[in-house]
């Protein structure tokens, strides 16, 4: 597969299909690239589509030293790759989450590799809400990191109890979430290579994911930007996309009324919809 290597890290990425406008996906905490498989094939048609690691994130490396990530580090490296994929073409980045704070951090800074953005439930600032949150508070008491990496690791090994997990804390309606067939697969899908994945890796970002804030550089966006958040977020509170929308001059705002932290799973068609029209 190809691959990148910089500071360490190695970053790897996987090309799904062909075509003059690059369509670059971005993941977030604690998934890996396989998790786009649904929305890949959807966008298809539309270009070439690439899925792309977080670092540490399976099948991403770390270095032997790995310990800390910073928010400077999270978005060089995710530059030194992009730029590798886009080989001196302007790309769109569709970032969920992490990847969302990672994809609008991009369009600021480096505005001539950036055409446009889908920011979905992106991370403006730290820290995070529910579940999340607790743990990121818990990493630094006396056992903390223990229960932390106890029940990520039951996830792993449980594909009935992070189904269970994920309706309950990341989406906007538990039981709704239990009955949709896109989120039971794309779970099913992504959850051999999050087996794979480092829980150590993964509380590294979290740490990050307290701290970060990337609300000075987004006055500077200039390219177009569709931002999809659900209005019942529990991770990620909806008032962080009304504030970036309102500081983007230009951007689109779907709010998902019903949604969670998924609202690409939890309201796919809407989603999908509104992506296309978008674009076009």
């Amino acid at each position: 597969m190809p691959s990148t290597n910089h500071r360490g890290h190695t970053l790897t990425w996987e090309e799904h299909s062909q075509g003059d406008t690059t369509f670059i996906f971005i993941n977030g905490y604690s998934a890996n690239r396989s998790i786009w498989h649904r929305e890949v094939a959807h966008m298809a048609p539309y270009g070439r589509c690439v899925t792309l690691d977080l670092p540490g994130h399976y099948p991403a490396q770390v270095p032997p030293d790995y310990r800390e990530l910073t928010q400077e580090m999270l978005i060089d490296l995710e530059l030194h790759a992009i730029r590798e994929i886009a080989n001196g073409q302007p790309v769109t980045l569709i970032g969920h989450s992490t990847g969302g704070m990672v994809a609008l951090a991009m369009a600021s800074l480096y505005p001539e590799l950036v055409q446009r953005v889908v920011a979905i439930a992106p991370v403006v600032w730290g820290p995070l809400s529910g579940f999340l949150g607790l743990y990121q508070r818990q990493m630094y008491l006396l056992g903390g990191y223990g229960f932390y990496w106890l029940n990520y690791r039951a996830t792993q090994r449980s594909l009935p109890y992070i189904k269970w997990g994920i309706g309950q804390f990341y989406s906007g309606d538990a039981a709704a979430y239990r009955r949709n067939p896109i989120a039971k697969a794309a779970v099913e899908h992504w959850h051999a290579d999050y087996q794979r994945s480092s829980i150590r890796n993964f509380a590294i970002l979290l740490k990050l994911l307290a701290l970060c804030d990337i609300r000075p550089l987004m006055a500077q966006i200039r390219c177009p930007l569709l931002i999809i958040a659900g209005h019942r977020d529990p991770v990620v509170p909806i008032q962080q996309a009304h504030w970036l929308h309102a500081q983007v001059a230009g951007s689109q705002l779907l709010e998902v009324p019903k949604a969670g932290h998924l609202p690409h799973w939890e309201a796919a068609s809407m989603v999908d919809a509104a992506i296309t029209e978008w674009m076009s």
